[in-house]
Protein backbone atom coordinates (compact mmCIF):
# COMPACT_ATOMS: atom_id res chain seq x y z
CA UNK A 1 0.00 0.00 0.00
CA UNK A 2 1.18 3.39 -1.44
CA UNK A 3 0.66 6.35 0.87
CA UNK A 4 0.53 10.54 0.18
CA UNK A 5 0.53 12.36 3.08
CA UNK A 6 0.23 16.30 2.40
CA UNK A 7 -0.44 19.69 3.89
CA UNK A 8 -2.38 21.60 1.31
CA UNK A 9 -4.20 24.86 1.64
CA UNK A 10 -7.65 23.92 2.71
CA UNK A 11 -10.43 23.55 -0.51
CA UNK A 12 -13.60 24.23 1.99
CA UNK A 13 -12.09 27.91 3.15
CA UNK A 14 -9.54 28.84 0.29
CA UNK A 15 -7.21 28.70 3.19
CA UNK A 16 -8.67 31.53 4.94
CA UNK A 17 -9.24 29.74 8.10
CA UNK A 18 -13.21 31.09 8.12
CA UNK A 19 -15.74 30.60 5.90
CA UNK A 20 -19.06 32.09 4.50
CA UNK A 21 -21.62 30.60 3.25
CA UNK A 22 -25.34 31.29 2.62
CA UNK A 23 -26.25 31.84 6.43
CA UNK A 24 -22.94 33.97 7.42
CA UNK A 25 -24.01 37.74 6.37
CA UNK A 26 -22.91 41.22 6.51
CA UNK A 27 -19.27 40.76 6.97
CA UNK A 28 -20.25 37.29 9.42
CA UNK A 29 -18.08 33.88 9.21
CA UNK A 30 -17.47 30.94 10.72
CA UNK A 31 -14.71 28.85 11.37
CA UNK A 32 -13.91 26.38 9.03
CA UNK A 33 -14.46 22.95 9.01
CA UNK A 34 -12.40 21.50 7.70
CA UNK A 35 -9.69 22.89 9.00
CA UNK A 36 -10.51 24.12 12.47
CA UNK A 37 -9.74 27.70 11.50
CA UNK A 38 -5.88 27.04 10.53
CA UNK A 39 -5.87 27.15 6.88
CA UNK A 40 -4.39 24.15 6.08
CA UNK A 41 -5.47 20.63 5.86
CA UNK A 42 -3.67 17.47 5.56
CA UNK A 43 -4.34 15.24 2.92
CA UNK A 44 -3.64 11.27 3.13
CA UNK A 45 -4.19 9.20 0.55
CA UNK A 46 -3.45 5.38 0.60
CA UNK A 47 -3.97 3.33 -2.63
CA UNK A 48 -1.89 0.36 -4.69
CA UNK A 49 -1.01 1.31 -8.35
CA UNK A 50 -4.20 0.53 -10.42
CA UNK A 51 -3.37 -2.91 -12.45
CA UNK A 52 -7.26 -4.29 -13.64
CA UNK A 53 -10.28 -3.74 -12.66
CA UNK A 54 -11.03 -6.28 -9.68
CA UNK A 55 -14.34 -8.60 -10.22
CA UNK A 56 -17.24 -8.25 -7.89
CA UNK A 57 -19.03 -11.52 -6.80
CA UNK A 58 -22.21 -12.19 -6.59
CA UNK A 59 -23.24 -9.05 -9.41
CA UNK A 60 -25.98 -10.47 -12.03
CA UNK A 61 -26.71 -6.98 -13.72
CA UNK A 62 -25.20 -3.35 -13.81
CA UNK A 63 -27.50 -0.33 -14.49
CA UNK A 64 -26.42 3.48 -14.87
CA UNK A 65 -28.27 4.58 -11.61
CA UNK A 66 -30.74 3.67 -9.13
CA UNK A 67 -31.96 7.39 -9.39
CA UNK A 68 -32.87 7.26 -5.70
CA UNK A 69 -34.82 3.94 -6.06
CA UNK A 70 -33.95 0.69 -4.04
CA UNK A 71 -33.27 -1.76 -6.86
CA UNK A 72 -32.54 -5.45 -7.57
CA UNK A 73 -32.69 -7.77 -10.68
CA UNK A 74 -36.07 -8.70 -10.61
CA UNK A 75 -39.61 -7.57 -11.41
CA UNK A 76 -40.78 -4.77 -9.90
CA UNK A 77 -44.57 -3.96 -9.92
CA UNK A 78 -45.49 -0.81 -10.52
CA UNK A 79 -48.31 1.19 -8.86
CA UNK A 80 -50.28 1.73 -11.82
CA UNK A 81 -50.45 -2.12 -12.85
CA UNK A 82 -47.63 -2.48 -14.99
CA UNK A 83 -43.89 -4.01 -14.44
CA UNK A 84 -40.30 -2.72 -14.66
CA UNK A 85 -38.51 -5.82 -15.75
CA UNK A 86 -34.66 -5.12 -14.06
CA UNK A 87 -34.11 -8.73 -15.00
CA UNK A 88 -33.82 -7.03 -18.91
CA UNK A 89 -32.54 -3.51 -18.01
CA UNK A 90 -29.38 -2.60 -17.74
CA UNK A 91 -26.48 -5.24 -19.20
CA UNK A 92 -25.11 -8.27 -17.88
CA UNK A 93 -22.12 -7.81 -15.27
CA UNK A 94 -20.49 -9.98 -18.31
CA UNK A 95 -20.99 -7.50 -20.94
CA UNK A 96 -19.90 -4.55 -18.10
CA UNK A 97 -16.80 -6.45 -17.84
CA UNK A 98 -15.81 -6.23 -21.26
CA UNK A 99 -16.42 -2.55 -21.42
CA UNK A 100 -19.94 -2.02 -22.63
CA UNK A 101 -21.59 0.82 -20.42
CA UNK A 102 -25.40 0.56 -19.57
CA UNK A 103 -28.28 2.86 -20.80
CA UNK A 104 -30.60 5.15 -18.20
CA UNK A 105 -33.70 2.46 -17.10
CA UNK A 106 -36.34 4.59 -19.09
CA UNK A 107 -38.84 2.68 -17.14
CA UNK A 108 -37.71 3.49 -13.98
CA UNK A 109 -36.50 7.11 -14.19
CA UNK A 110 -37.75 10.57 -16.32
CA UNK A 111 -35.15 12.25 -18.44
CA UNK A 112 -34.88 15.17 -15.44
CA UNK A 113 -33.78 11.82 -12.41
CA UNK A 114 -31.57 10.70 -15.16
CA UNK A 115 -29.46 13.72 -16.44
CA UNK A 116 -30.72 17.18 -14.73
CA UNK A 117 -27.66 19.19 -16.97
CA UNK A 118 -28.93 17.40 -19.89
CA UNK A 119 -32.89 18.64 -19.36
CA UNK A 120 -31.51 22.40 -18.77
CA UNK A 121 -29.44 22.55 -21.97
CA UNK A 122 -32.55 22.00 -23.92
CA UNK A 123 -34.36 25.30 -24.40
CA UNK A 124 -38.12 24.81 -22.63
CA UNK A 125 -37.39 21.48 -21.50
CA UNK A 126 -37.78 22.44 -17.32
CA UNK A 127 -40.31 24.89 -18.58
CA UNK A 128 -42.24 21.91 -20.51
CA UNK A 129 -41.86 19.66 -16.91
CA UNK A 130 -43.00 22.34 -14.71
CA UNK A 131 -46.42 22.96 -16.47
CA UNK A 132 -46.93 19.52 -16.81
CA UNK A 133 -46.33 18.73 -12.93
CA UNK A 134 -48.98 22.00 -12.44
CA UNK A 135 -45.98 23.96 -10.32
CA UNK A 136 -42.47 24.21 -10.11
CA UNK A 137 -40.34 21.29 -9.63
CA UNK A 138 -37.51 23.56 -7.74
CA UNK A 139 -37.34 21.95 -4.49
CA UNK A 140 -39.61 19.26 -4.73
CA UNK A 141 -38.32 15.69 -5.20
CA UNK A 142 -38.49 15.06 -9.01
CA UNK A 143 -39.98 11.21 -7.60
CA UNK A 144 -42.72 13.65 -6.88
CA UNK A 145 -43.73 14.88 -10.18
CA UNK A 146 -47.56 14.40 -10.84
CA UNK A 147 -46.25 13.06 -14.41
CA UNK A 148 -44.53 9.89 -13.67
CA UNK A 149 -46.74 7.91 -15.04
CA UNK A 150 -46.22 9.31 -18.73
CA UNK A 151 -42.01 9.59 -18.30
CA UNK A 152 -42.30 7.89 -21.82
CA UNK A 153 -43.37 11.39 -23.21
CA UNK A 154 -40.78 13.03 -21.36
CA UNK A 155 -38.36 10.50 -22.96
CA UNK A 156 -39.77 11.56 -26.50
CA UNK A 157 -39.03 14.88 -25.38
CA UNK A 158 -35.72 14.42 -24.33
CA UNK A 159 -34.42 13.09 -27.65
CA UNK A 160 -36.40 15.12 -29.76
CA UNK A 161 -34.80 18.15 -27.58
CA UNK A 162 -30.83 16.62 -28.03
CA UNK A 163 -31.41 17.05 -31.83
Amino acid sequence: MKKIDIDIQCQACDGTGVYVGMAERHGAAVVCYQCKGTGKYNYVLEYENFKKMNIRKNIKRVYKSSYGFCIAPTKIPTASGGVIDLETEGISYEEFKIGKLPEHTRQLACPMLADQGACHNIKGFINRCNKLHGESLLGISLTACKNQPHKSDCWKRFEAGKE
